[in-house]
């Protein structure tokens, strides 16, 4: 890395302003980049980042599209900082230090290596291969809920979980017209795919029922557990379109990304009513 650049001036975002520049775009109009270590990143990052080490960045620039704007994070913004004005002398003409990094971070984070999950699809797969991939994680998660929901002690949760089971019914749905559009005949055999038995954000069914075991009894409580996987969620369909070389199936994950965050704000609107009503 060169010296000179780390004089360059770059602009910087708090927290506030980095969620509104960002709630503001689609999930493929900029760039997030961590560049921490990957044991930093496995313990938590922001969904949807790209890992690239800060020392390993010089070799790496080729992986950013410079037509994007950059928001660099780490941990408490030095790291980031560096990063940020390395890209600006490499010529990157927008590109913002997340001010105070991940620890000021108030949104979702996630866990996990770069690497969880992307084995579910080839980087060469074809838009048919990532659409089924997407739809049957749709529906793992569907089937998710209506466990979760056929075992509800109240009818508040079976409602709850019936109408989150609803949402992946109306995703599958459009996955599933978009297939039959693109190419021409039905879904196979979702048995075969490499996603049986996995949901979204790329964990198996029987062992988030495990996980949700005892833990959402309460309508915060599954609400908070909901917000949490379509988090995960999001974050697997970031990767996944960051290791894509089919630019369709980019775009696909890309939109999948938009439609996850549209429903995490709506399960945020719902669980802060729920709790403004005590």
């Amino acid at each position: 890395m060169q010296w000179k650049n780390l004089f360059t001036p770059v602009n910087k975002l708090d927290v506030a302003a980095a969620r509104a520049f960002m709630d503001q775009r689609s999930a493929g109009d900029f760039e997030l980049l961590d560049v921490r270590q990957p044991k930093e990143y496995k313990q938590s990052h922001i969904p949807g980042s790209r890992l690239i080490p800060l020392g390993e960045l010089p070799a790496r620039l080729g992986e950013l599209d410079r037509r994007k704007p950059v928001i660099a994070y780490c941990a408490v913004g030095g790291r980031s900082k560096a990063a940020a004005q390395f890209l600006a002398g490499q010529g990157f003409s927008e590109v913002y230090n997340l001010a105070g990094g991940i620890k000021a971070w108030d949104g979702g984070q996630v866990g996990g290596e770069s690497e969880a999950g992307l084995d579910l699809l080839p980087t060469e797969a074809e838009f048919g291969d990532a659409l089924q991939l997407a739809f049957a994680m749709e529906e793992g998660l569907q089937r998710f809920y209506q466990h979760l929901e056929a075992a509800a002690a109240t009818d508040e949760l079976r409602h709850i979980f019936a109408r989150l089971a609803g949402f992946e019914e109306r995703h599958m749905a459009r996955l599933a017209s978009l297939f039959r559009e693109r190419e021409g005949h039905e879904l196979l055999d979702l048995a075969v795919t490499p996603a049986a038995g996995i949901m979204e954000g790329g964990g198996r069914i029987a062992d988030q029922i495990a996980a949700a075991s005892g833990h959402v009894d309460q309508l915060p409580a599954v609400l908070d557990f909901a917000m949490a996987l379509e988090t995960q969620a999001y974050d697997l369909y970031g990767r996944l379109s960051l290791q894509s070389k089919n630019q369709n199936v980019k775009s696909l994950f890309i939109s999948l990304m938009d439609e996850e965050r549209t429903h995490l704000g709506l399960l945020a609107r719902e669980l802060e009513s729920l709790l403004a009503r005590g």
